[in-house]
């Protein structure tokens, strides 16, 4: 079992969506606009480019996750630009975007700077 760590270095004015169950993961390099939206946060361990898979946990807030279904671009995406598109619950019908993962349980961790996120595979 192989695990990632990445500390929270801030939380965007905007970054939870009051009627919409996703929280958006960047690094330090988004700019101004994105990073309002966003958990902005950095790799403590060295991020691979197969860090998410079906079934893997991801740990944040004292909650562990299990990812339901992640998009294509995904881990490319994680491990390039620190950027994951987490939704805790899909609307029926609804097609998971290609920078996405889909987690379970269906409620959303409310993080603050100095929290750290851990991704187990």
């Amino acid at each position: 079992m192989s695990t990632i760590k990445s500390t929270v270095l801030e939380i965007g004015e905007m970054a939870y969506f009051e009627d919409y169950p996703i929280l958006i993961l960047f690094n330090k390099t988004a700019p101004d606009g994105i990073r309002e939206i966003s958990v902005i946060h950095e790799f403590q361990t060295e991020p691979n480019e197969e860090m998410l898979k079906k079934g893997s946990k991801i740990l944040m807030g004292g909650t562990a996750y299990t990812i339901l279904d992640i998009g294509y671009v995904a881990n490319k995406t994680l491990y390039e630009l620190g950027h994951l598109s987490m939704y805790f619950k899909l609307e029926e019908g609804a097609e998971l975007l290609p920078g996405s993962a889909l987690l379970s349980p269906n409620k959303v961790p409310q993080l603050k700077a100095g929290d750290v996120i851990t991704f187990i595979k």
